[in-house]
């Protein structure tokens, strides 16, 4: 009978031997790969032009534009920011730019891209693009 109680013991001791170097491991653990960001570039498609700078992230679709930093892209390809945008024609403009959230992923040199200005207006739009020339992305109707 003690025999038993001191194997139960043994085990009892390795189990939390596992549990704890687990632990230790898993916290210790870093990230797996370095942080990547959205590619520098210029990027158009679907009538939206995106042009992604060090810092900062410019976007122009038709009358509207946006600002954004310049995103983290996690492993699995996505990235979401909070930015502005807004549409601005002719005189008429808003000052601050509304906010708004932009979602989207990168894979295989194309960046889909989601637009979801606060409000409601415009509308959430999706854009699929691919790289293009250098350069600003422009606004038409400014």
């Amino acid at each position: 009978m003690m025999m038993m109680g001191v194997r139960a013991a043994r085990l009892l001791r390795a189990a939390l031997g596992a549990v704890a170097l687990g632990a230790f491991l898993t916290a210790c653990h870093g990230p797996t790969a370095p942080e990547q960001t959205l590619p520098i570039g210029r990027w158009t498609g679907d009538g939206a032009c995106l042009a992604v700078a060090e810092t900062q992230c410019d976007v122009a679709v038709g009358c509207g534009h946006g600002q954004f930093p310049r995103p983290a892209v996690r492993a699995d390809g996505t990235f979401d920011v909070d930015g502005t945008y807004r549409v601005e024609i002719g005189p008429i403009s808003t000052d601050p730019p509304p906010a708004a959230h932009f979602s989207g992923s990168v894979r295989d040199g194309i960046v889909i891209l989601t637009v979801v200005p606060s409000g409601g207006v415009p509308p959430r739009a999706t854009f699929t693009m691919r790289p293009a020339s250098a350069g600003r992305c422009p606004v038409p109707c400014l």
